[in-house]
């Protein structure tokens, strides 16, 4: 499986100023991705949030919400989606439904979504704001994998990352954004540990730019179990933000190889993982 995983620096951001700009620069990179044959490409956190903000700039996060929805950025991603033979994760965005307001992801092929997930933990800042939790996970299995999406402040919850990987994930995949100063231990503490504890492959994106009043970032990263990785460090490929596009190829006999000689999820006790509800799901 070969995977890549999209970051834009806040000067590309800023450089995006309509809808049909943005558009146009995913196309851009699913034509790059395609002749480097990938099969999976995942875009930024909040690219749908930032779509979104291109129809009603000069607003505030909370007025963005107040029109939360995405169904005009996944229509033209699911339109994209049609002409290239490519699984895409087309980042996150916020979606109204009745008086909840969500922040989603999806995986979009031949357009259609496949699988679709809301965030389950909130940040202090969505509390406040009124957002709504997801309750579930889903998976989905493509080309004999099974995949999982992890977004945004999920990755800090290690009972979300446990439960795909009871439930057999073999890749994750994961658009963040971070509010705040750069801080790249606070990102390694996200969806680098839970790799290493759960022991799946990740395709993590980052967004780099503004929504409203408010500045985000995060180093797009491709991550895979420390006993594969060729400095032994978790990292198959990073943009170190000197990269738009990184490209990994998955080998899962290799994963599972390396498992069989320290599977850390061996010595659970899974009967008690079985008694709670949200891991009976599915």
């Amino acid at each position: 499986m070969k995977v890549a995983s999209v970051e834009w620096p806040k000067s590309e951001w800023k450089r995006i100023d309509k809808p049909k700009a943005l558009v146009h620069k995913i196309k851009e990179y699913l034509e790059k991705a395609i002749k480097e044959q990938v099969d999976i490409i995942v875009f930024p956190g909040f690219t749908g949030c930032f779509f979104q903000q291109l129809s009603y700039p000069d607003r505030s996060i909370r007025s963005l919400i107040n029109e939360a929805n995405s169904r005009e950025y996944i229509e033209q991603v699911k339109e994209l989606s049609q002409g290239y033979q490519i699984a895409i994760c087309p980042g996150s965005y916020w979606q109204k439904e009745k008086n909840n307001i969500y922040h989603e992801s999806s995986l979009i092929i031949n357009g259609e979504i496949q699988l679709n997930q809301r965030q389950i933990y909130l940040a202090l800042w969505e509390r406040e704001l009124g957002f709504s939790r997801g309750a579930k996970i889903e998976l989905k299995e493509i080309k004999d994998w099974k995949l999982a999406l992890i977004i945004s402040t999920d990755v800090f919850y290690p009972q979300i990352s446990r439960m795909v990987a009871l439930r057999g994930a073999d890749i994750v995949l994961s658009p963040v954004g971070f509010i705040g100063e750069k801080n790249r231990a606070l990102q390694v503490s996200g969806m680098w540990q839970e790799v290493q504890q759960n022991q799946f492959f990740a395709v993590e994106s980052g967004f780099n730019g503004f929504l409203g009043e408010q500045s985000f970032w995060g180093e797009s990263v491709i991550y895979a179990p420390l006993e594969m990785t060729e400095k032994g460090d978790g990292y198959l490929a990073r943009s170190s933000g000197q990269q738009s596009l990184i490209i990994a190829e998955l080998d899962n006999k290799k994963r599972k190889k390396a498992i069989s000689k320290f599977d850390v999820l061996s010595q659970l006790n899974r009967e008690f993982y079985q008694q709670m509800k949200m891991f009976r799901e599915g």
